[in-house]
């Protein structure tokens, strides 16, 4: 069983180097989610790049099972009146960066599902995106508690 001691600061800076990783996904997307292929082929859009910066295709990223860092905080002398604001912006994390995963996995097959096509695709990646801006104010939000 884990020690019952707060979060590294290594563990701290995985938060704010998330952050950064969702800020540029976000200015970045659909550079990011479009693959093409190579000597002027065909492009097309792919979610995987939403997973990726999520935390939910390495290990090695920042963001990869972040929820145990947060769960480590409240062995942090913590700011009482940050307590509340923390809690639910890590409730707002948790369930954007499921709805995105959701959203960016439907994604990915869009084109084949009956009645499906290019547009399904978009669809549901902008339906990502639009998770993952929550997501990103959900860290904000943690780094302003948390004083980072």
């Amino acid at each position: 069983m884990a020690a019952k001691s707060p979060p590294t600061a290594e563990e701290l800076a995985r938060i704010k180097t998330g952050y950064k990783n969702l800020s540029y996904l976000l200015d970045n997307f659909e550079k990011e989610t479009t693959i093409c292929k190579e000597n002027g082929g065909e492009c097309k859009r792919d979610a995987d790049a939403v997973r990726k910066y999520l935390g939910l295709r390495s290990t090695q990223d920042p963001l990869f099972q972040i929820e145990k860092v947060f769960e480590k905080v409240k062995y942090m002398d913590l700011d009482p009146d940050q307590l509340e604001p923390f809690f639910e912006a890590t409730e707002e994390w948790n369930t954007a960066q499921n709805m995105s995963n959701s959203m960016a996995f439907i994604s990915q097959f869009g084109e084949y599902n009956p009645g499906g096509g290019k547009e399904e695709v978009l669809k549901y990646l902008e339906e990502s995106k639009k998770q993952v801006i929550i997501a990103k104010d959900a860290l904000e939000k943690i780094i302003k508690a948390l004083d980072l």
